[in-house]
Parts: structure tokens; C-alpha cells; sequence
């Protein structure tokens, strides 16, 4: 049942640096080259390239392939090839929006490898799934285009993928074929060929999102389920207490109107580690559905509260399913609860109860829900989620909701023997 809610993000940010980092407004962490009054040269190139960006948006909405393809370098059969995989992936993922932006604040670097003309520009897709985002989200991407014959054409995707904090892993749409399997409430992405896997995952979503709605009295109107077999799909940073994570809730970010560069939580998509992807089910789903329907809150709940909740729907929809969690819980009641001297800790949250961290946070939240009902528990949830992360804080706000301070806390938990 090991999963974790991870921040994953396009740019770098600011926030808590563990797996359930990055909610809210986030900034990217670098600066932008300066930029004086660009010559009327680079005026034309910077016009060309915004001409070409909206050109290829257009196509895809519109489902012009030819369109589409007209401003790829028709000498690089290779990329050719992968645009149209992209443009049909792209297509049948199914988008209410698009479209391709230039950052304005970048100059054109040149890229001499595919010609004295070729130049690289930082380009931000915005792009909304229909019926799934709530908001377009943006992705970060690297274009070069090269001027030949008096048009400007694609010659290269990924010219700057190592050059600026675009994150270590790839779209759905990137990695191949794709099927997409789209039903009431979830869309679920997997490569061409998995279809019936596809299915299935389908049929594990929808029978998670009820207990995940019953157990936070929230959730998201639909959501995105990724599970390719490219091992690129996952950040090498989603880490659970040190391992590959089996699954990330990763938050989907926009651009404050302002300052492209300042970024707003705007939904999530779940995205399943390729060696779970045939293996995971509603349990897993219902605990990353969990951190999804918590983000818009905040950033800054502590780490017990965020996997303790995720922890308590998904064994709260094992128990609707038949599972026997008494001998689970009556093993951290007997072993684990009496060695807590503090709440579990945010930055060694696998410390001193190892992988037992999730299982006594799964306990603190029962005995919150069972004590105060769910209501209040989302009310701490919450504040502290908006709150800083600072410890006299917290204490204060455990207060403020549970008139305990955290050592009572803690003592109250000790006596707990399970669900009244």
C-alpha cells in the first residue's frame, strides 16, 4: 500500500523538498537572462516563431495532420515520425485547449548543429484536457526552428531539455502510442497495446473515487490517470522513504497572469510507476486520489496529517471492500503508538518508525476522525495547510481545533485501542 502525494513540477520551486512538496504558488528558480530592446531582426524571428507556435495549436484542435506537420523540417524524417505520433497522441487524449507560447523573456539561443540560422526558444504549452483539467496547465518545452527557404521550420524538441529545470520526466504524449481509455470522471493514458489494462485501471478509479469523496468530503471533478511502461513517465525524485514511489498525485501548475514565471496549483494528475502500472489498484488510487483532492488547500500540512489522511480513505475503502484491517491496526496499536514520543516529522518522516510512518499516521487520523469527526479534522487540515510551517504554529492551531497541544495529542493517541 506504499504511495505517496508528490509535487511533481515543470520548473524547480520553492517549498518542502520531500514527496508531498510544491502545492500552491510556486516560483521557477531561474532568472531570466536579461533582455534589452530586440532588433528588428530578431523582432521577424520572434513574429515567425508565434506565427509557427499558433499554427501547430490550431492544427491540433482543428485535427489537421498536414497542417501540423507543414512546420517540421521535412528533411528530419525521424522527427517527422514522432510529431505525428505526438500530434495523434495529442488528439486522442482529447483537448478543450491549446497553445504554444513563447517566453518572451528569453533570447534565441543559437543552436550551430542544425545551421547557422537554427536557434532555440523556451516555449510554454498550455494545454487543458476537455472534461478532466478544470484549468490548462503548462508544460515546459525547448523548440528549435531554423529559417530555410524563407520559412521557418522544427528541427529539433529537446535541444534544451538539460540546459533549464523542465524536471526529469515526460508527458504521456511524448513517449510513444498511446490509448486512452476516457470514462465518467477519469481519463487513464497507457501505451498502445495496453488497452485492457487501460480498462481496468478505468474500472479501479471509478470505484476508488467514492470512498475518497466519502472519507474528505472532497474531491476532484475528474483526473488523469498516467501508467506507461517508459520509465521516463516518473521523476526519479518521487521517492518514498527512499524507493521508487508506487504511484505520485503530481500537481498540475498554471502561470499567475502577472509573471508566467509565478506558478498556481490548478488540479493533479496521478502517474503510476511503470513497474505497478498492471499491479495497481483502487487502494493505491483511492490514497493518491486523497492527496489530489487535498492540494488546492495548501502546501504546508504536515506530512503525518497529508499521508495520514491518504492512508485513512484508502483503509477505509479496503474495510467497504471486505479487507480485515484489525490485525493491522492492533499491530501498530500494540508495537508502534506506544514508542511515539512527537508527532511524526516532516523531513525524517521515515526516521524513527521506518515504513511504519504511514501506518502510525493512518492511526493519529483515525483517532481524529473517530474523536472529533471529519468536519473538524478538515478544518485543522485545512489551516495548517495554509499555514507556515513553523511548530509553535502548529501547536497553536492543534489548539485552536483539538484543545490539545501536541504532547496531549499524542497521549490521547497512546490510549486508543480503535474505532468506537
Amino acid at each position: 500500500m506504499l504511495a505517496v502525494g508528490a509535487g511533481a513540477v515543470a520548473w524547480s520551486v520553492v517549498g518542502r523538498q520531500d514527496t508531498s512538496a510544491a502545492m500552491g504558488e510556486v516560483r521557477a528558480s531561474s532568472a531570466p537572462s536579461a533582455t534589452a530592446s530586440a532588433p528588428p531582426a530578431e523582432d521577424r524571428l520572434h513574429a515567425q516563431v508565434d506565427a509557427v507556435l499558433k499554427v501547430r495549436a490550431s492544427a491540433v484542435l482543428a485535427g489537421k495532420l498536414p497542417q501540423f506537420l507543414a512546420t517540421v523540417d521535412p528533411r528530419n524524417k525521424k522527427l517527422r515520425q514522432q510529431q505525428q505520433v505526438l500530434f495523434g497522441n495529442l488528439r486522442k487524449i482529447g483537448l478543450r485547449k491549446l497553445t504554444y507560447e513563447r517566453e518572451p523573456k528569453w533570447a534565441p539561443e543559437p543552436q550551430p548543429q542544425h545551421g547557422p540560422s537554427a536557434h532555440a526558444f523556451r516555449v510554454q504549452m498550455m494545454v487543458q484536457i476537455a472534461g478532466i483539467d478544470p484549468a490548462p496547465r503548462a508544460v515546459q518545452l525547448g523548440y528549435t526552428f531554423v529559417e530555410r527557404g524563407g520559412r521557418l521550420l522544427l528541427v529539433d524538441d529537446d535541444d534544451l531539455n538539460g540546459s533549464y529545470g523542465r524536471g526529469t520526466y515526460l508527458e504521456p504524449w511524448d513517449l510513444g502510442a498511446i490509448e486512452a481509455i476516457r470514462k465518467p470522471g477519469v481519463l487513464v493514458v497507457v501505451p498502445a497495446g495496453e488497452r485492457a489494462n487501460g480498462e481496468r485501471l478505468a474500472r479501479e478509479a471509478r470505484a476508488a473515487a467514492p470512498g475518497v469523496r466519502a472519507a474528505t468530503r472532497r474531491a476532484q471533478a475528474a483526473i488523469l490517470v498516467i501508467a506507461m511502461a517508459d520509465r521516463r513517465s516518473m521523476d526519479p525524485e518521487w521517492q518514498s522513504g527512499g524507493h521508487p514511489a508506487a504511484a505520485v498525485a503530481a500537481y498540475n501548475l498554471a502561470p499567475i497572469a502577472e509573471d508566467p514565471r509565478d506558478m498556481k496549483v490548478v488540479g493533479s494528475r496521478v502517474v503510476i510507476h511503470p513497474d505497478q502500472r498492471k499491479k495497481a489498484g483502487r487502494l493505491l488510487l483511492a490514497h493518491e486520489f486523497t492527496h489530489a483532492a487535498m492540494a488546492p488547500l495548501g502546501f504546508s500540512a504536515p506530512t503525518w496529517l497529508v499521508e495520514g489522511l491518504a492512508m485513512y480513505a484508502e483503509m477505509q475503502l479496503a474495510e467497504q471492500r471486505g479487507y480485515d484491517v484489525s490485525e493491522p491496526r492492533d499491530e501498530l496499536l500494540d508495537e508502534a503508538i506506544p514508542q511515539l514520543d512527537v508527532l511524526p516529522i516532516d523531513g525524517v518522516f521515515h526516521g524513527e518508525y521506518d515504513e511504519d510512518s504511514y501506518g502510525v499516521s493512518w492511526i493519529l487520523v483515525e483517532f481524529l476522525m473517530d474523536k472529533y469527526g471529519q468536519k473538524k479534522v478538515n478544518a485543522l487540515y485545512a489551516d495548517l495547510a495554509q499555514a507556515p510551517e513553523d511548530p509553535t504554529l502548529r501547536e497553536q492551531l492543534l489548539r485552536k481545533h483539538l484543545k490539545l497541544s501536541e504532547t496531549a495529542f499524542v497521549a490521547a493517541v497512546k490510549k486508543y485501542d480503535g474505532p468506537s
